[in-house]
């Protein structure tokens, strides 16, 4: 179990030199695009050309996701947004900041649209089962054929010749790994891991505990954009989840609670639950592995409750870079370690003239 224990983040050096990060190309495409046609479903499905494409067995593979999204043709018909979504009135989307980043977000209320984005979006247009505990998605490298041609009639129209294209698209994607591709977020509003309300606060209605739902798990996927993006490692692994509803629920409710963490994630007690979260994880952990992992994430979950208070404490850009520094700092350690001692470890691992200076307009 000692490999999977590990983290596989870096030590920042591949981040900007200063931050917060600038936005990638893709970003300001996004936000060019707000301005222009709104958030709205129409608007979506227009610029994310896979919304055309039919969920079905083999879409990946089918003669219409080959032209619209490996080759880029524009598309003879753009389906009625009503053919797209269940209810299209419900969802919205808008280019949010990040420290890390910025990003466009859409939230889907209906949860069936949000599983269509999910397949659409986040497996080629595969009819891939999506669990009822997920609820969010972070989506990296996906194709836009739609700024694609955009750029190239651009070039084209400047002067420049169809010959020198491909020079020019890899000269492009080698200042810019997403001039053309996205990243993005989906959110589907729902009780976080399932939990009740009163279970998270007694003063807190579910009308209030949804709506910091979706602050957790904005920040939760941020997160992972954010070590995505500056430390170049995003798994579906359990140190990841530590590090993102870290942040997530310090964001939301002001504090990390390890039983509320470790019950989100399906652990009862010293086991993991049939349905646990959890199980998403594992990779290719051994099952004999599981219930030691469970008591490492038991334990890690205290002492992560210990320091968390500075991830309350500060600008944005201060948790971004506490969160650089701690996730040198491995699942097996965060087990063994306390808090004052992960705190100094945190301390030393920060990355010294990556934090902007308070002059900057």
């Amino acid at each position: 179990m000692s490999d999977y224990l590990g983290t596989k983040f870096g030590s920042g050096d591949s981040t900007p030199a200063r931050l917060p990060a600038p936005d990638e190309v893709h970003v300001r495409w996004w936000r060019d695009r707000q301005a222009s046609q709104g958030g709205t479903a129409e608007a979506l499905v227009t610029a994310l050309p896979q919304f055309q494409v039919p969920i079905e067995e083999g879409a990946s593979g089918s003669d219409r996701y080959a032209g619209l999204i490996r080759r880029g043709e524009a598309p003879d018909h753009v389906p009625p947004v009503e053919e797209v979504f269940a209810e299209p009135d419900r969802v919205r989307w808008t280019v949010l900041d990040h420290p890390a980043g910025g990003l466009p977000v859409a939230t889907l209320s209906d949860r069936g649209d949000f599983e269509r984005a999910f397949r659409a979006l986040g497996s080629r247009c595969e009819p891939v089962p999506v669990g009822p505990n997920v609820h969010a998605l972070y989506v990296s490298g996906l194709p836009s054929p739609v700024r694609l041609r955009e750029t190239r009639s651009s070039f084209l129209d400047s002067g420049g010749s169809p010959r020198d294209w491909p020079d020019e698209m890899r000269r492009m994607m080698a200042s810019d790994a997403t001039s053309f591709h996205d990243r993005l977020i989906l959110l589907h509003p729902a009780p976080y891991g399932g939990l009740p309300a009163s279970r998270v606060d007694p003063r807190m209605d579910e009308t209030m505990w949804i709506e910091a739902s979706s602050r957790l798990r904005l920040e939760h996927e941020f997160t992972h954009h954010a070590t995505h993006r500056l430390l170049g490692s995003y798994r579906l692994h359990a140190h990841d989840e530590v590090l993102a509803d870290l942040m997530g629920f310090t964001a939301a409710i002001g504090r990390f609670d390890a039983d509320l963490f470790l019950e989100g994630l399906g652990i009862d007690g010293d086991r993991a639950l049939p349905d646990a979260r959890l199980r998403t994880y594992l990779g290719d952990l051994d099952p004999e592995d599981l219930p030691g992992l469970v008591e490492v994430l038991r334990r890690a979950a205290r002492n992560v409750e210990e320091i968390s208070p500075r991830f309350v404490a500060g600008t944005e850009l201060d948790r971004l870079v506490n969160l650089m520094a701690m996730a040198s700092i491995d699942l097996a350690t965060l087990a063994d370690r306390g808090g004052e001692q992960l705190a100094a470890m945190i301390d030393r691992a920060k990355i010294p003239g990556k934090q902007e200076d308070s002059e900057r307009p």
